[in-house]
């Protein structure tokens, strides 16, 4: 029963791990590169072919100077309106983003999780990790716990 168990157990944490770096593959590559392209890309036309405008009444002073014609105005105005649009789409791949951020956190606690389970059923202790400090302070306390054992070993109390 528990190698059966154990062997289940080994294979959802293999599982786990999987799903893991799977899900953490598609965070980075395509939701972190997908975000930054579009806005990249948008940013781009808009210094370039609107000199950087981010309101309508900007773009009427680029009109009105001359620096663009009538039909670069309403594309312009077209554009701001699309990119605001977009902005909101932009919203919605930052919470996609986190949604499988969360979902590959998850996933790696499962394997934390399953691992320490794992590890009882195979009556492994493992100790919690110590800062230099701390190791120290277990080593002086391991040195006086064998002095006092020999200390009693040899009837010198």
């Amino acid at each position: 029963m528990t190698n059966n168990l154990r062997q289940e157990l080994e294979q959802e944490i293999e599982l786990a791990k999987m799903m893991a770096e799977d899900i953490d593959k598609v965070y980075k590559k395509y939701a972190k590169a997908a975000f930054q392209a579009q806005w990249d890309r948008l940013e781009k036309i808009r210094a370039e072919k609107y000199k950087g405008c981010s309101t309508d009444e900007e773009l009427l002073d680029l009109f009105a100077y001359g620096e663009i014609t009538m039909d670069e105005y309403d594309e312009g105005r077209d554009f701001l309106a699309e990119l605001k649009v977009r902005e909101s789409q932009l919203s919605l791949i930052e919470r996609h983003r986190k949604n499988l951020k969360e979902i590959r956190d998850n996933r790696k606690g499962t394997v934390i999780e399953l691992q320490r389970e794992l590890d009882e059923l195979n009556g492994v202790k493992k100790q919690p990790k110590l800062n230099a400090f701390e190791q120290r302070e277990q080593e002086e306390r391991a040195e006086r716990l064998a002095a006092l054992q020999l200390h009693d070993a040899l009837g010198m109390r």
